[in-house]
């Protein structure tokens, strides 16, 4: 009877040593876990927000061609794994202005956005920006620039305004770009013959931010300073450059032209 005894005792001790071992096992996969599905989240996030990266660089291209009239339409085929894709109508507007009659009305644009998480990319204006929760940069320059020399200086502004309800979620997605017609959708509206005495740059976007910096940075380094008539709030910026002042060139000059491209 006592050897069956010291038996049973053997017997709970190895169960009691098995359960605690498993329990500890299941502890350390627990924590690791916990604190490593975060990090493989974030990795897999930006692994998609890279890959996306390339296909807005390419959206931009295929757009800019198809704006200039260098091809009639594009299309681009886009794996979504994760995210969504969404193109937009009415996202902002862009005025220029300037001393010469009449004045011109703001230029609606919009824009096509991938959304994951709280990040985003975005293809507004000819510019591809990328987009987090603590501010938004242009990662690629739209066709937006301003020359310094010979006594001349000169603000070319190219608005793209894209339109269109393209939308995707998921999988394998095809986006087409063109133009609605060949004949309208590019127009000239000053062609850097006349000089003005300054050229007045209003930006309405969720992406003002971005588009700030922009312009002040392409504003220094044209002109040599940052720029002294500027300034900028949550949705909205603005930039005057006028002629023999903060390092412009005594004679100024505007071409600006605007583009329509469909996407579906």
């Amino acid at each position: 009877m006592r050897s069956s005894g010291k038996g049973n005792k053997k017997g709970v001790s190895e169960v009691v040593g098995y359960l605690l071992v498993f329990s500890i096992v299941v502890t350390i996969v627990s924590v690791i876990y916990a604190s490593g599905m975060p990090v493989v989240e974030q990795t897999k996030e930006s692994s998609a927000l890279k890959s996306m990266e390339t296909v807005f660089l390419t959206v931009q291209s295929g757009i800019k061609k198809v704006a200039l009239a260098q091809s009639p339409v594009r299309t681009i085929k886009l794996n979504l794994v994760t995210g969504s894709l969404s193109a937009s109508e009415h996202a902002g507007d862009i005025t220029i202005s300037t001393n010469l009659s009449p004045p011109i009305p703001p230029i609606s644009f919009g824009n096509i956005e991938y959304t994951l998480g709280t990040r985003k990319l975005v293809y507004e204006n000819g510019a591809v920006i990328e987009s987090a929760s603590g501010g938004s940069i242009i990662v690629s320059e739209p066709p937006i620039f301003f020359t310094n020399n010979s006594g001349n200086a000169h603000v070319f502004v190219s608005v793209i305004n894209v339109s269109g309800t393209f939308s995707a979620g998921g999988g394998v997605a095809e986006m087409q770009m063109r133009q609605s017609d060949q004949n309208n959708d590019t127009k000239v509206i000053y062609d850097g013959s006349e000089a003005v005495d300054y050229v007045h740059i209003s930006i309405n976007s969720a992406y003002a931010l971005a588009w700030s910096l922009f312009l002040n940075n392409s504003y220094k380094e044209t002109f040599g300073q940052l720029p002294t008539n500027t300034g900028r709030s949550e949705d909205s910026c603005w930039l005057k450059i006028t002629k023999g002042t903060d390092g412009v060139a005594e004679n100024l000059y505007l071409t600006l032209v605007t583009h329509n491209v469909s996407v579906s």
